[in-house]
């Protein structure tokens, strides 16, 4: 089944067909995740090349072990260093992980759709806001659990996702919340997919089951520079995503420049 695509052209419009898309699930919260570019695909990093997964599985568990080992100086002492722990710290400093980042904030998913700079030369990129209801998610795929709700780490249902080589493994990625060891989880209200052996997109997952249910795809089909106007106008904006100097200073050089 298509997954349906809604358009918006204003803030408002956003706001509008996310609540109505949170009426089709039922008042539970939804999760958003903003891309910069229609064509981008729900997958993580570590997945984006094709390679098997007992390859993807391999590579984690290197990339874990080589991370754990380094970043000991780094930390606080009494630092927790279980794998899921390591796991969520990689993909915030940008390693590559099975991890998807979603955020409970419609207005963080738009800033980051409207923000980021797409590279593409050959067609013109959309901005796009995908919407996920991660219970009816999460009750489609663990199919033998059907009061499943979003997992946390201590969760038994998700010992199949654990980033060891040996286990044996889950297909579909499932709605999970994650260790808030940094500001910026905490500012982006952070929240994550992690996948298990099957590398496929969240959209082509969701294509051979009644999707409209719980995965929807908004277009920000306004002025790209209009909309982040607007949103920086109610107060999300650098510093809102990135608690840091850098973003003070990003946020500083644009509100306070020089005036022609």
């Amino acid at each position: 089944m298509p997954l349906k695509t809604a358009k918006a052209n204003t803030i408002p419009d956003l706001l509008r067909r996310a609540l109505a898309f949170r009426g089709a699930a039922s008042q539970r919260p939804l999760w958003y995740r903003g891309l910069c570019c229609h064509t981008y695909r729900l997958l993580p990093k570590l997945l984006r090349d094709g390679r098997p997964a007992t390859d993807v599985f391999e590579r984690e568990s290197r990339l874990l072990t080589r991370f754990r080992q380094r970043s000991l100086p780094y930390w606080p002492s009494g630092y927790p260093q279980q794998d899921w722990e390591q796991l969520f710290a990689m993909q915030h400093y940008g390693l590559p992980t099975r991890l998807l980042d979603w955020s409970e904030s419609l207005f963080v998913a738009a800033y980051f759709a409207l923000s980021s700079k797409d590279s593409h030369k050959e067609h013109e990129c959309k901005p796009v806001v995908w919407v996920v209801d991660p219970v009816a998610w999460n009750r489609s795929r663990l199919t033998e659990h059907e009061d499943a709700h979003i997992l946390t780490t201590s969760d038994s249902e998700l010992d199949p996702y654990e980033p060891k080589k040996d286990r044996k493994r889950q297909k579909s990625p499932v709605a999970m919340y994650g260790t808030h060891n940094s500001q910026r989880i905490v500012s982006q209200r952070g929240t994550f997919f992690v996948w298990g052996s099957d590398a496929s997109p969240m959209e082509e997952i969701a294509a051979g089951v009644d999707s409209e249910t719980f995965l929807w795809k908004i277009e920000l089909s306004g002025e790209r520079a209009k909309l982040l106007d607007d949103l920086r106008g109610i107060g999300v904006s650098e510093t809102t995503l990135f608690p840091e100097m850098t973003a003070l200073a990003d946020e500083l050089n644009r509100t306070e420049a020089w005036k022609s």
